[in-house]
């Protein structure tokens, strides 16, 4: 039934109980596993007066490269532990959903699995969150862990 599972990961609470359905799913039809991260930075607020904004500011790619290092690290462990293998790990800049709709593209993906909430909580007030765009946006099934 699936043969390309791809994970939406960053590293929440939530994204990990996904990595985990997700890698007990590719066990069990033996399908490849990806996993697509995209690292965000911190964006401290900014208040003049009564005006408080979010300074964007892109990852570099150093600091992409160090997220990426340390997913790999992370994600390895949890793979182990559930016995699977990541077939690869995809690191991204910008817009999360956009870049694991992108992946999901590419990779030809028939299930993408993501933590219903992320560690973007606050701006995903503002702007929506992930796995809705996703849901939105992707051409094969999703499913959305808690």
């Amino acid at each position: 039934m699936f043969k390309t599972i791809l994970v939406s990961y960053d590293g929440s609470d939530h994204a990990q109980n996904a990595f985990d359905a997700a890698a007990a799913i590719a066990k069990s039809f033996g399908a490849q596993l990806h996993v697509a991260h995209t690292p965000q930075v911190d964006t401290p607020p900014i208040v003049i007066g009564s005006f408080v904004a979010g300074l964007e500011v892109p990852p570099s790619a150093a600091q992409i490269a160090e997220a990426g290092a340390h997913l790999a690290e992370e994600i390895g462990r949890r793979a182990k532990d559930a016995g699977v293998e990541i077939a690869q790990t995809h690191l991204g800049r910008g817009d999360p959903a956009n870049f694991t709709l992108s992946v999901a593209q590419q990779t030809n993906a028939d299930l993408i699995v993501m933590g219903r909430r992320g560690l973007g909580a606050l701006g995903a007030l503002a702007l929506g969150s992930v796995s809705q765009a996703v849901s939105h946006g992707a051409k094969c099934a999703c499913m959305t862990v808690i």
